[in-house]
């Protein structure tokens, strides 16, 4: 019987530690405003993406839920104000913090003002805000001493600022990462950076400072077939082939159209980054559509109907491709798309040329390379 009873115990507690395994729990009390409270928690663990909301109770809240790595997360709260009016009057206000295993607690007066604690991935994310912060906070003196002593149009020297900004936080977050090896916020900087791999050569540095402590990590090892890929799709290296659907049902090839400057835009209906962009790509499929040019758009969108509708409602005239597979589309797999809106400028030999070419930067590369 005693035999039995430990036999018991024991497959409680390895059941329990297995339920336990990779869960995080979120614990709020925010002791403010005393009014009705949603409170809604947003992050992205790998290519998940995770949406969850919940009511408050006392001013209280609990979010539970499964966690591969740390991630940063977002955290809003809407407070329904009684108003005079049929609707309450509604204010938001939120804050991003580092969600890790185990347990967050977020206690103040606001979410905004609240101390957010439990996990050393968080102490490292304020360490390092921190740090930018005091760079923002330079630049932006820089700026105001600026606004008083340079004629009002001081573009130029406002991007000129911007970019010493980005290369000084750049610098920073490298030595950072460097310093702070085994850190999973110092993880999560990594994949952050190759969401959009724009330096493969600095996150490549990334990677082999982080590789001792996470190059065991499945996701690290994605990442590595992710530098991969890049590689082969680097400017100065030929295009991989493809061929899709067309919105007239005819299957199209990116060698189809050899000889041509062709540009590989990967949007989708849903994307909002995309819609800003439409302007520019109707403007130069306009201006250089009858000449040496040609647009190849291919869509993530999941729903024959939305695609169509969206090219029609938008007046696209170049050529449209879609296999209708979401996210999952093979054509953006093949470029290693895991955000959009993003593309590539091929030359007539089928030579990647430029990539990611957004607003006017597409027309001032066009008109440098077509007549």
């Amino acid at each position: 019987m005693k035999k039995q009873f430990c036999l018991l115990w024991l497959l409680c507690f390895v059941t329990s530690a297995i339920a336990q395994e990779n869960n995080y729990k979120i614990k709020g009390h925010l002791t403010g405003d005393d009014v009705p409270m949603k409170v809604l928690l947003y992050y992205r663990d790998g290519n998940r993406k995770v949406a969850d909301s919940v009511m408050a109770e006392k001013n209280r809240f609990v979010f539970t839920g499964k966690l591969d790595h740390p991630t940063q997360a977002a955290i809003s709260v809407q407070y329904h104000y009684p108003s005079d009016k049929e609707k309450d009057s509604i204010i938001s206000e939120g804050v991003n913090f580092m969600l890790d295993l185990g347990t967050t607690t977020i206690q103040g007066t606001s979410v905004q003002t609240a101390e957010i604690k439990g996990s050393k991935a968080q102490e490292d994310f304020k360490a390092y805000r921190s740090i930018v912060d005091s760079v923002g906070n330079v630049v932006y003196k820089i700026w105001k001493r600026q606004q008083e002593e340079l004629p009002e149009d001081s573009t130029a020297a406002f991007k000129r600022l911007l970019y010493a900004r980005s290369k000084i936080i750049r610098s920073i977050t490298q030595h950072y990462v460097k310093t702070h090896p085994k850190s999973g916020f110092s993880f999560w900087i990594l994949q952050s950076n190759t969401v959009l791999i724009n330096d493969l050569e600095y996150v490549e540095s990334l990677m082999e400072i982080l590789k001792p402590e996470f190059g065991n990590f499945p996701r690290f090892k994605e990442l590595e077939e992710k530098i991969v890929l890049t590689r082969r799709l680097a400017i100065g290296e030929k295009a991989t082939d493809f061929s899709q659907i067309n919105d007239q049902g005819v299957e199209v090839s990116l060698s189809d159209l050899r000889g041509k400057y062709v540009l590989i835009d990967f949007w989708a209906s849903w994307c909002g980054p995309c819609r800003a962009e439409y302007p520019y790509l109707k403007r130069v499929y306009k201006k250089y559509g009858h000449k040496n040019f040609e647009i190849l758009g291919v869509s993530l969108d999941d729903k024959e109907s939305v695609w169509r509708n969206a090219i029609t409602s938008n007046g696209f005239e170049w050529i449209q491709l879609a296999d209708l597979k979401g996210r999952h589309n093979a054509v953006a797999i093949a470029y290693g798309i895991s955000a959009i809106p993003q593309n590539f400028l091929i030359d007539p030999q089928g030579i990647i040329i430029a990539k990611n070419l957004r607003g006017e930067e597409l027309e001032e590369k066009l008109s440098e390379i077509i007549d």
